[in-house]
C-alpha cells in the first residue's frame, strides 16, 4: 500500500520562487586588487585584469604578441602604444 503525500508551498515560498530578477540582489565585482596578469594592486575589471593588460589580453587573441606596435584599430586609451595623447 502506496501513499501519496501531498506538500502544499506556504505563501512565503510561492512569493519566494516568483521574485522579479530585476530585484534580486546584486553583487558588485571587485574594483581594486591584484591585476591577475601583471600582480600589480590597480583598479581592474570583472576578469580581474587591469587596462594595459586586458587591452593585450584582446590584442593578443587577434594575434597581437608584446613588442609589436598596436593596431590602429585597437581602441586602447591612455597607453602610449600609439604615439598619441590620450582623449579627456
Amino acid at each position: 500500500m502506496t501513499e501519496k503525500t501531498v506538500t502544499e508551498q506556504t505563501p512565503a515560498a510561492v512569493k519566494a520562487s516568483e521574485r522579479d530578477p530585476a530585484r534580486v540582489e546584486q553583487r558588485r565585482p571587485p574594483s581594486r586588487g591584484a591585476c591577475r596578469r601583471c600582480g600589480r594592486n590597480k583598479p581592474v575589471n570583472r576578469l580581474m585584469l587591469c587596462y594595459p593588460c586586458w587591452v593585450k589580453t584582446r590584442l593578443e587573441e587577434k594575434g597581437w604578441r608584446e613588442g609589436m606596435p598596436h593596431p590602429d584599430d585597437c581602441g586602447c586609451v591612455g597607453l602610449g602604444e600609439h604615439g598619441h595623447a590620450p582623449d579627456g
